[in-house]
């Protein structure tokens, strides 16, 4: 009987089993997957039975939203939720500050102006939407207004390092160095405990007094700001900025040598180099920085690449360098006839200086400059009568009328000399 009834338990167990995975399957909710072009970022679906959000709450929902996408740097995200809070609550500052903040991080400043101009037109509370109009502002000139809008946003965060820092910047554009200096004062005793940061303070204290020629208190700071934290790019570049700004040239190439070490693809920093070392009389040295770098020197870098050419007596090729400077803007540089003709009448090339002048006086028929040095290479040549008209029609310009006032009767002494023998 045993035997007979163990097929039977078999086919009562398989029956089971089935009926189990069936109880499972018809319990299992079916996976859902995202529809094409959803994003992870998307929020979940309310819970079925929950009171749906009101729209104050969805604005400001998506104001959340706009606001992360915005630290994160994904503004066409941030401007698309900052969007969806003012469809759900179109009267909402906060929203159309977020787009103005958005405009500003795009570089889009005349469109960010009018928004964040509504979005604090009333009483705000918002730090950061006058921090961003005080940007607007300063970026499109307006730096009477930037800096108002900076006050009300350190008045909002009194704490925030940066609108401090900003603030005093706006401050020394407008020339209220005073107002500018105590900002700086003020924001040492926040930034006491953090290096960088106290680094940072010093630059813009070291830049106010570099605007009001204070020179030994800017570099004073700056060298301060460069102690706290050596390897700041903008804090070096600072630094050489206002030795060449005053005139101290040796600190300035120190401040781009370092400059360079921490940002060798700084091409600025290049030209600075070899303009401090060329008004350094460094003419080879200049000469050398401005070659590595030929494909990319403007105008006035040629110009100056031409001046150390002829300083270092390779006149030809500073002579090529001029020529392009007229090349590529002959309206503002017709000057540099003048430094082609004195560069031929230094090397002792008066007939290249002559021709040179004449060529220059096609172009700009009033040059004191190029007929004083006509005069003078007419005297190198022995033509003493053909000098003196020329010398004549100098005197008439104060720059040249005492050098030319000597030089004229210096030529009819040697005249009447040679007239006498």
């Amino acid at each position: 009987m045993l035997k007979r009834s163990r097929p039977r338990l078999q086919a009562l167990a398989i029956s089971a089993v089935f009926l189990m995975a069936a109880g499972c399957a018809s319990h299992e909710r079916p996976s859902v997957t995202p529809a094409e072009g959803q994003t992870s970022q998307a929020p979940p679906s309310q819970p079925a039975g929950t009171k749906p959000l009101s729209r104050q709450e969805e604005a400001r929902r998506q104001i959340e939203v706009g606001t992360a996408f915005l630290e994160r740097g994904q503004y066409d995200e941030a401007e698309h939720a900052f969007r969806l809070a003012l469809e759900a609550e179109p009267g909402s500052l906060q929203a159309l500050a977020g787009l103005g903040r958005v405009q500003v991080q795009r570089g889009q400043y005349s469109e960010a102006l009018p928004l964040l101009e509504r979005a604090t037109r009333v009483s705000s509370q918002m730090a950061s939407a006058f921090q961003a109009l005080g940007d607007a502002y300063a970026a499109t000139g307006e730096l009477e207004r930037a800096a108002g809008a900076y006050r009300q946003a350190v008045a909002l965060a009194p704490g925030d390092l940066n609108i401090r820092l900003a603030l005093a910047r706006s401050l020394t554009e407008v020339g209220d160095y005073e107002e500018a200096e105590d900002v700086c004062v003020r924001s040492m005793r926040i930034a006491r405990d953090d290096s960088r940061a106290l680094s940072r303070v010093y630059q813009q204290y070291a830049d106010v007094h570099c605007r009001r020629g204070k020179s030994p208190e800017a570099m004073s700071a700056y060298y301060k700001a460069v102690e706290l934290d050596p390897r700041d790019s903008e804090v070096n570049r600072g630094l050489a900025a206002c030795a060449l700004r005053v005139g101290l040239y040796a600190e300035a190439v120190t401040a781009l040598t370092r400059l360079l070490q921490l940002a060798p693809l700084d091409l600025d920093a290049k030209k600075q180099l070899a303009w401090a070392n060329f008004k350094l009389d460094r003419f080879p040295v200049a000469i050398g920085h401005y070659e590595a770098i030929r494909d990319s020197l403007g105008t006035v870098d040629r110009y100056y690449l031409g001046q150390a050419y002829a300083k270092a007596n390779k006149v030809d090729r500073a002579v090529e360098q001029f020529r392009e400077v007229i090349r590529l803007d002959m309206e503002n540089y017709k000057g540099v006839y003048c430094n082609m003709a004195n560069a031929y009448y230094d090397a002792n090339r008066y007939e290249s200086a002559i021709n040179v002048v004449r060529e220059g006086l096609r172009a700009d028929s009033t040059s004191s400059c190029l007929r004083y040095c006509w005069a003078q290479a007419l005297d190198k040549l022995g033509r003493h009568e053909d000098a003196i008209p020329i010398f004549e029609a100098v005197l008439a310009d104060p720059a040249y009328a005492e050098a030319a006032k000597r030089e004229l009767e210096r030529q009819k002494r040697i005249v009447r000399l040679l007239h006498s023998k």
